[in-house]
């Protein structure tokens, strides 16, 4: 005796899943699978085919193919550049060279600002830069960039021109002057000079003469005036404000007299500093410099820079600097765990204000307040990779963790704020954490992640994507590929997606920015997917990133202006026409940076014969083959062997119309499914358990076509077939192939599974 049930297949919700158990297989998953897109209503379809662009064109890069394979080649970002919103500029960059195009074209790549024309930004090199835009001006920061870069979009003559910007702090540190902080000496260093005239004691302050007489004194500088009246000079823990008659009704009110400071009692504690601001990276060329000193300071130069930077709360955030400091002393800081951010950025000037506007050590206007400058540091942090702005907070991602910032009531402000741990998984690089709306997709080092706001407490908390789901296939993924993976959210079908490079020979040398590879997120249904671009056998484009493509394009149109229905004339007799912006919807947010030999241009799945770059291989593009692995499943018994007789198949009719090709009449867009039974678990065809491949996607009747222009109107919208399966076996899966240059809409199956009564 025989057993029987039914049961349907109706989605793939789940998507790839390689942390099943093979007994305890997820429904509606993939075991595996690649270059199938996973819908939104559960059903597959396969990708289109990576092609160039509709009119596109290449650009020639100027670089030889030595060049460009060590170098970089990235996208950023730039909207309405200068305030102008009928321009959002893509930023391709090729090495050390910035072109400029006009994402709001339908044609990017045909239509080049800057009078087509490249700026070069000295120095970057082949370094990651990261970008961020304030003002509707963009500013660059890079590890090998001295100082910040601002980027300005001139609107009428439509051109772009870059100056630097200057990183300026309060001596918060002051120099090694060798001395305890309350120790006053006899003698006077230089470096405890400075240290003393950037504790305020370098001002010209009212002093009373040495008799106290109520004769007032102009001391240029009360630290020899300190010295000649009591044989010591200050410590750092003297603050001159100490030594001034503060009684109200002496003749010497307000007035400096040394022997007042002495009769305090010395302090352990510095007092404050930062009465100098100077710059933060040539720190001892900056101090010589304010302080008037020729020599005999430590040069103290930070050789680092910053290699991100961000906006929020109205003030650009910098950070990211590789710490190595040269002729420093024992004050010299590390900028590796340290954040500086700005004043608030009324103008230009502000744009590397990091410090307070009022001097710390200034005895009237001293105060801190909200919209100055300054710098925090998170200790635990050991190397930050990229900040980045939420709605409510700023995201710090080091290489040993995620780190908040926050204000304390609501906004940021230099006040008050506080800094909280997310969590202890770092981040592989920069350009793979995608935002998502306020929340944040990475790659870690532990796997994929997703930071989202606690809905009580409001402050960020991480989650695992792919623990549950594809940690095997994350963990496989080579680590330099991870390093240099590129992340792009998009917004239209809410998922996230990563280019990388898992090819054996990928290097830092070859062609560090091309990918062969994608790993999709859909966030709706919290399941991955994959993608692999495939290449031609000679001179292959390659894809180096995402570019973010505006929703619409502005196109123009020329209409005739007419009165009633009479074109309205000039007195020359020339028709009056008139140019007008119409806003076209774009299907797609996203497109790919293309290098096409020594040359770029811009690319997208656009290819309906479902090859890769068949336009680059003048008219025969790189196959690729789309394939789905479902998952085991032993129908509620592992014990018994089970046969089915009959599976159904479901699928979406493609077939629109024929063409004439040859004196032939051929359908266009036509679909096939090749099927494959896979018996007991069996992973290769060696076991003898997997079944003979059959055409799944067929016609039930014939259909004659009345000619090409024919629509082929087969009257139903949903192909269904019945198929014999051959085999038997305690589990089934089954595996569905692509056939070259067709397509393929997958809805689902059914069968009945039919199991013997002996076990």
């Amino acid at each position: 005796m025989a057993v029987s049930g039914e049961k349907s297949y109706k989605t793939f919700i789940k998507g790839l899943v390689t942390e099943a158990n093979a007994l305890t297989f997820p429904e509606n998953a993939s075991v595996d699978e690649d270059n199938f897109a996973l819908m939104r209503d559960g059903s597959r379809s396969r990708r289109l085919g990576v092609d160039y662009e509709s009119g596109y064109t290449l650009k020639a890069s100027g670089f030889t193919s030595a060049q460009l394979a060590s170098g970089r080649q990235d996208f950023y970002y730039w909207p309405s550049p200068g305030g102008d919103k009928t321009v959002s500029i893509g930023i391709i960059r090729i090495n050390d060279k910035l072109w400029f195009v006009d994402l709001l074209k339908t044609t990017p790549s045909a239509n080049y600002l800057n009078g087509g024309n490249s700026i070069t930004i000295s120095n970057l090199g082949s370094a990651q830069m990261d970008t961020a835009v304030i003002n509707n001006k963009l500013v660059i920061v890079s590890e090998t960039l001295p100082i910040p870069i601002l980027l300005t979009y001139d609107v009428s003559t439509k051109l772009v021109s870059q100056t630097t910007i200057p990183i300026n702090v309060r001596d918060i540190w002051g120099v090694d002057d060798g001395l305890a902080v309350n120790t006053r000496p006899t003698t006077l260093s230089t470096t405890h000079r400075y240290n003393l005239k950037n504790q305020g004691w370098s001002r010209s302050v009212q002093s009373a003469n040495s008799s106290y007489n109520s004769t007032v004194v102009s001391q240029p500088d009360c630290i020899d005036y300190t010295f000649a009246s009591k044989g010591v000079y200050p410590s750092n823990a003297d603050a001159w404000t100490q030594g001034k008659d503060t009684n109200p009704s002496s003749g010497n009110y307000e007035l400096y007299y040394p022997p007042i400071l002495f009769n305090n009692s010395v302090s352990n504690s510095y007092v404050a500093r930062g009465n100098f601001v100077i710059d933060a990276f040539n720190r001892g060329t900056s101090r010589l410099s304010k302080s008037g000193i020729t020599s005999g300071l430590p040069l103290d130069k930070e050789n680092g820079a910053f290699s991100t930077v961000a906006t929020y709360a109205q003030r650009l955030f910098y950070s990211g600097v590789t710490s190595t400091v040269t002729s420093g002393d024992a004050r010299s800081p590390s900028y590796s765990s340290f954040l500086f951010f700005t004043a608030v950025v009324t103008n230009d000037e502000k744009l590397g204000f990091c410090y307070m506007e009022a001097d710390p050590t200034d005895s009237r206007i001293n105060d801190l307040v909200s919209s100055d400058g300054g710098t925090i540091q998170i200790p635990e942090a050991t190397q930050i990779v990229k900040i980045s702005p939420s709605k409510a907070s700023l995201l710090v991602f080091a290489e040993n963790g995620v780190w908040e910032v926050y204000g304390d009531t609501g906004g940021f402000n230099a006040t008050s704020f506080q800094v909280g741990k997310v969590s202890t998984n770092g981040v592989k690089n920069a350009k793979g954490i995608v935002n998502v709306n306020g929340n944040f997709v990475y790659w870690s080092n532990a796997g994929i992640y997703m930071l989202s706001p606690d809905p009580i407490s409001g402050r960020f908390k991480a989650e695992s994507l792919s623990l549950p789901t594809i940690q095997t296939l994350y963990l496989n993924i080579p680590e330099l590929a991870k390093t240099n993976c590129k992340g792009f959210f998009d917004e239209k079908e809410n998922r996230v997606r990563w280019l990388y490079n898992d090819s054996a020979t990928y290097s830092s040398s070859n062609y560090l920015s091309k990918c062969n590879r994608e790993l999709v997120l859909d966030l709706t249904l919290k399941s991955f997917y994959t993608n692999t671009i495939s290449d031609l056998a000679n001179n292959s484009p390659a894809i180096c990133d995402y570019i973010s493509i505006p929703g619409f394009a502005v196109s123009q149109l020329d209409t005739t202006v007419t009165s009633g229905v009479q074109d309205v004339i000039v007195t020359s007799g020339a028709t009056v026409v008139i140019t007008e912006d119409v806003l076209l919807n774009r299907s797609s947010l996203f497109s790919f940076l293309t290098l096409a030999g020594t040359s770029f241009t811009i690319s997208k799945y656009i290819n309906r014969s479902f090859t890769d770059w068949q336009t680059a291989g003048n008219g025969t593009g790189a196959n690729f083959t789309s394939y789905l692995v479902t998952g085991y499943d032993s129908y509620t018994d592992l014990m018994r062997r089970k046969q089915v007789p009959y599976i159904f198949f479901y699928f979406l009719r493609t077939e629109d119309g024929f063409s004439t090709v040859n004196g032939n009449l051929e359908i266009d867009n036509p679909s096939s499914a090749i099927v494959q039974a896979q018996w007991n678990w069996a992973n290769s065809a060696a076991s003898g358990h997997w079944g003979t491949p059959f055409q799944a996607y067929r016609f039930t009747r014939n259909y004659i076509p009345t000619g090409a222009s024919d629509s082929f109107d087969y009257g139903e919208a949903v192909i269904i077939t019945k198929n014999k399966l051959r085999g038997s076996g305690k589990s089934l899966s089954l595996k569905i192939t692509s056939e070259a240059g067709k397509d393929m809409k997958l809805l689902g199956w059914a069968l009945s599974a039919v199991a013997t009564t002996k076990v």
